[in-house]
């Protein structure tokens, strides 16, 4: 039986960063579907979002948490809707592509971190008193 998470010729890291990327595709469609712009809708305030600043939110999150690459790249991989993704045609006419999905799992997550994170920084008193400490 052949491993999902390998694909010859890319290196881990590769496969790291395009499951990454769709992960943060995916996460920021789905906020787009649901409030015109990608913003995480927070009891304390909106939070805007693009894909870089996800990506490092996302990457440094699982690494501190003491995440290798792979158990990333793995978890990463779980929470894609990869049967959707692949099996989905959007057009009947002309059907260039889709974006990725996540399943309902990586997006309670994905929300569960930005919950977090806005109480984080609603406890030190705004994001304003964040960035200014000479700590970052």
């Amino acid at each position: 039986m052949q491993n999902i998470y390998t694909h010859p010729g890319r290196t881990t890291a590769e496969r790291h960063q395009q499951a990454l990327t769709w992960v943060c595709d995916a996460y920021l469609f789905y906020l787009v579907s649901l409030h015109r712009r990608p913003i995480y809708r927070h009891a304390y305030g909106d939070i805007s979002l693009n894909q870089p600043a996800l990506q490092g939110f996302i990457d440094s999150y699982l690494i501190d948490k003491g995440w290798d690459i792979e158990r990333r790249l793995v978890h990463y991989i779980d929470i894609l809707d990869l049967i959707k993704y692949m099996g989905r045609k959007n057009s009947n006419f002309i059907d260039w592509g889709t974006v990725p999905a996540l399943t309902p799992r990586g997006i309670r997550w994905l929300n569960a971190c930005f919950t977090r994170l806005g109480e984080m920084v609603n406890e030190k008193g705004g994001w304003e008193e964040v960035v200014s400490e000479k700590s970052i």
